[in-house]
Parts: C-alpha cells; sequence; structure tokens
C-alpha cells in the first residue's frame, strides 16, 4: 500500500479519536453533575494522555475546522465543570462552617451541663 491509500484511513482514525476525545468530555461533565469528582479528575488525566497523543501528529487542512470545534466545545464543557466545581467547594465551604460551629454550640452546652 502507497501512502496516499492510507490517507483516509489515517483521517477516519484521527476522527475517531476525535469523537473519543469529545466524548470523554462529555462522560467528564456528567461525572461532575453526580458530584463524582474523584472519577472526574481521573478521566482527566486520562483525556490529557488522549489529547497529548492526537496532537503529537500535527493537523491536516482537512480536519482542522472539526478539530477547532472539538476544542470549542471542550473548553466549554470544562468552563462548565469548573464552575460546577466551584459551586461544590463553596457548598462544602459552608458545611464544614455550620459543622464547627455546632461543635461550639454543643461544647458551650456541655461547659454549662451539671454533669
Amino acid at each position: 500500500m502507497n501512502n496516499i491509500e492510507s490517507i483516509p484511513t489515517a483521517l477516519i482514525a484521527r476522527q475517531r479519536s476525535l469523537q473519543a476525545l469529545m466524548s470523554l468530555t462529555e462522560y467528564i461533565q456528567e461525572l461532575a453533575e453526580n458530584n463524582d469528582w474523584v472519577s472526574a479528575l481521573n478521566e482527566q488525566r486520562r483525556r490529557r494522555l488522549l489529547m497529548d497523543e492526537f496532537f503529537a501528529t500535527p493537523c491536516t487542512p482537512a480536519e482542522s475546522s472539526d478539530v477547532a470545534s472539538v476544542i470549542e466545545k471542550i473548553l466549554l464543557v470544562d468552563k462548565l465543570v469548573s464552575e460546577m466545581l466551584y459551586r461544590q467547594r463553596g457548598t462544602m465551604t459552608q458545611e464544614a462552617n455550620q459543622s464547627c460551629q455546632n461543635i461550639r454550640n454543643v461544647d458551650r452546652y456541655l461547659s454549662n451541663s451539671p454533669f
């Protein structure tokens, strides 16, 4: 097989890799929506490796539009996931503060108890 015959096969493989990156990104968003942050982080690391592998080969002019579109979608999803994470962090901080306040209240109550 000469190089010209392998071009369509290479493009199809790259398209599959690009679709896999987008599917993984959507899965990361799903994990974040379910507050499964450990799995989301693990999948982000895996996606990073796949992205490094994908972009180790320069994009051809024929695929550049698709690649740009997927990158934009990935960035949008990553922004949404980051926003979810910051909201979750804020909620956890509030809950931790409330727990500390409850502990202080119990300590005060017990310090005034005759027992």
